[in-house]
């Protein structure tokens, strides 16, 4: 693959999309997302969880364990054993799909430079995988240390490798982290189910995200890598762990204004005002979508009650409320068609400002 241009921080409004998408045949949906959302939009490498086992987010996330075996067990996927054939089709599986999309990219005349990925966060993968004992992996000091390590130094081979195999260099990596006020809260249960596990120190946390941050944004000049952390908003403690991961070297967050108070958008602001970037749920899938002018109208409003100036929109970018695991692809061409033109009317009032 021949050298490309650096190319330069983003700072102008598009349009993004989470990665799961519904079917079983994802040249289907890599059309769809060339269709809707190239340049400028970010478009997304799809995953599609109705392929079966080793498709799933846990099995696809354990891929990315460097050196670490894995196989599937009837309470869930277990580490720290040599593959078993569920593990060595998900490793199948995401080969497959890198290889597809290194194919897909070198066909256009203009191959993207840009990519969006999801996988789990490592405290919620931590939380889904299982020791040889049948515990969660969470439950033991060593291993989950070992975990997270080796998952980060996997995923930042995996990146590398789409890097080098397709025009792509800049990755934003969404983490998605359903399970985290769990951990940080003691909330998980045992394999028992008569107990729970306790809560982990947000010491350890944080300084577990620290370096799992070192490791896959290692100071290289591409690819170009940008976490974004996606916690669950209806948290009634979202701001406090919104702090912790700051205080980590978090970036970007995606936020759904849907159940946000004043003070969670009080945050959002700080965030910005701090040079973070916003991922923005705006359109749930499926659902009637309101024109651009109601839509951009819904957006800038809080922006601007929050004193954040039009000229900082380019620390915005729009999402879908949800994936497309539930949608027909014409509900899922219509939701990006819309975000790309909210997206492009944000972006003309930016310039503007």
């Amino acid at each position: 693959m021949p050298e490309q241009p650096h190319e330069p921080e983003r700072n102008d409004v598009h349009a993004t999309a989470f990665c799961q998408f519904p079917g079983t045949d994802p040249l289907q949906i890599h059309e769809i997302i060339r269709g809707e959302l190239g340049e400028p939009n970010l478009a997304v490498f799809p995953q599609l969880a109705d392929r079966g086992v080793g498709a799933d987010a846990v099995g696809r996330s354990a891929t990315l364990l460097a050196e670490i075996g894995f196989d599937l067990q009837p309470h869930g996927w277990r580490v720290g054993v040599n593959d078993g054939v569920d593990a060595r089709r998900a490793r199948s599986i995401l080969r497959s799909d890198e290889n597809l999309l290194a194919d897909v990219l070198g066909a256009e005349q203009k191959p993207a430079q840009r990519l969006k990925l999801t996988v789990l966060g490592p405290w919620s993968l931590a939380a889904r995988l299982y020791l040889s004992s049948g515990e969660r992996t969470v439950s033991d000091h060593g291993a989950r240390r070992d975990i997270i390590a080796a998952y980060a130094h996997g995923l930042k081979e995996h990146l590398d490798r789409l890097a080098r195999i397709t025009s792509v260099r800049s990755f934003t990596v969404q983490l998605d982290e359903p399970q985290f006020a769990d951990v940080l809260d003691g909330t998980i249960k045992t394999s028992s189910g008569y107990r729970t596990l306790r809560s982990i120190p947000r010491s350890e946390v944080r300084n577990s995200y620290e370096e799992f941050f070192k490791v896959l944004c290692a100071d290289s000049p591409q690819p170009q890598i940008q976490p974004l952390l996606n916690l669950p908003t209806g948290d009634e403690r979202w701001i406090e762990r919104m702090d912790l991961l700051t205080q980590a070297g978090t970036t970007a967050v995606a936020v759904d204004p849907q159940g946000m108070g004043h003070r969670q958008w009080e945050r959002v602001a700080g965030f910005v005002e701090g040079g973070g970037r916003v991922f923005l749920q705006v359109l749930a899938p499926g659902l009637r979508a309101p024109g651009v002018v109601e839509a951009v109208h819904s957006i800038l409003r809080p922006w601007r009650q929050l004193g954040l100036a039009d000229s900082q929109l380019g620390s915005m970018t729009l999402m879908p409320r949800g994936d497309f695991t539930r949608c027909t692809s014409a509900e899922a061409v219509s939701t990006l068609q819309h975000l790309s033109s909210y997206a492009q009317a944000l972006e003309q009032t930016r310039v503007d400002a």
